[in-house]
């Protein structure tokens, strides 16, 4: 993984300073709450599900360009041209920015180098933020304000006008939010989830909003030099070699279309309920027993986990039977700057991370603690420790 490019990419982190102080409101970080852990979950999947059936609006497109999303005139302003095919002129680079947007504080910080511009987030992303790694690189960012959103990307104009942000970042689907932000003389940029193509898109526009247009390809080539690594120890392997896995969105609810598939063909597996259409649909034990997965994904937004499945614990369901089960192949999806089961700047160690366990004797040779350890310093310029690490890798199957 060491070329030129990377060498470019630590020079540029080494550069920036990492320590500052989020300029914010002084509303404190919620607790950790199961039930808080519950609705988060239930909101981004409904919000993911919402995307999957949303049209982007015809002047969008989802493969927008870096030179179509964003631009800086001579004057120092900077235009951006959202995933809603809309133009915003900014007068210079941001110095206070808000997102309703829960992955949104972990990419700035990919993009950025520090979130001291970041005042204002989802009390959702601060959720994760707790369980995540970010908390050991960014401290500070448990100051962000959480009270002008909800779960579920609702806006108080109120409390948002308060923080006095020169940009909100807010869901493209979200047309009565946007709308209300707009009349009240608030900037708004729409962005769309999905796929790969709407993460780079996010990164041109966070890079070129922050006056950081080279760190954009950098992250984009290395995201992508990364995939390739496990794509080229895949090329001799055969459909007839995937692993059959299943992914638990939250209990008898599997994962269907959606970017799984992105990480699943990507890593060598197919899943049984990848024809479905949602991210969250209902199934029995009887069509759990008919797909009898090798291994079964739990995904990071939900409570439940492995142990849940391999000691029995779910009353009126029997798991016992099923082949992931009874070999003990069933795991949580980590966490590591964020959750890793949407599109993020982590995408390529949940890519490894799903190879080295569906193929272990292919990447036998892969260290996930050494890759997840190379990535940060790579990518965040930051030492991960080995409790770190064991946070981030070591609590797949409690």
């Amino acid at each position: 993984m060491k070329n030129n490019v990377f060498k470019k990419l630590v020079a540029v982190l080494c550069a920036t300073v990492f320590l500052g102080t989020v300029g914010c409101g002084n509303t404190s970080a919620p607790e950790n709450t199961a039930a808080e852990e519950t609705a988060a979950s239930e909101d981004v999947q409904q919000a993911e599900i919402k995307e999957e059936e949303t049209p982007l609006s015809d002047s969008a497109d989802s493969e927008t360009s870096e030179s179509e999303t964003s631009a800086e005139s001579t004057d120092g302003k900077i235009t951006i041209v959202d995933q809603l095919g809309k133009t915003i002129e900014l007068d210079g680079v941001p110095e206070r920015v808000a997102t309703t947007i829960m992955p949104f504080p972990y990419i700035f910080y990919a993009v950025v180098g520090n979130n001291d511009n970041l005042v204002g987030c989802n009390p959702s992303s601060i959720v994760a933020y707790n369980d995540s790694a970010l908390k050991y690189m960014y401290p500070e960012l448990a100051n962000a304000d959480t009270s002008f959103v909800d779960t579920s990307f609702v806006v108080n104009v109120e409390e948002l006008i308060k923080l006095k942000p020169d940009v909100v970042f807010q869901w493209n689907y979200m047309d009565d939010e946007i709308k209300k932000m707009e009349d009240a003389g608030i900037k708004v940029i729409a962005l769309q989830y999905g796929s790969i193509e709407d993460l780079e898109t996010w990164i041109n526009i966070i890079a070129t909003m922050m006056g950081k247009p080279e760190r954009a390809q950098e992250l984009i080539t290395y995201f992508h030099d990364s995939v390739k690594e496990v794509d080229d120890k895949l090329a001799g392997l055969s459909k007839d070699d995937f692993s059959n896995v299943l992914l638990l969105s939250d209990d008898m609810k599997v994962t269907g279309t959606g970017f799984s598939t992105y990480w699943l063909e990507h890593s060598g597996a197919i899943s049984p309920s990848s024809d479905l259409s949602g991210e969250a649909l209902n199934v029995n034990m009887e069509q759990i027993y008919e797909w009898n997965p090798d291994i079964i994904y739990i995904g990071n937004f939900t409570s439940l986990q492995p142990s849940d499945l391999l000691e029995n614990k779910l009353e009126g369901e029997d798991w016992s039977v099923v082949s992931a089960v009874q070999k003990g192949q069933v795991y949580k999806i980590p966490i590591g700057g964020y959750r890793w089961d949407p599109p993020g700047v982590e995408t390529p160690l949940m890519i490894k991370w799903l190879a080295k366990t569906q193929h272990p004797d292919l990447f036998e040779d892969m260290d996930m603690n050494e890759e997840v350890k190379e990535f940060y310093k790579d990518v965040y310029n930051f030492d991960l420790t080995q409790e770190m690490l064991d946070d981030i890798l070591g609590d797949t199957q409690n």
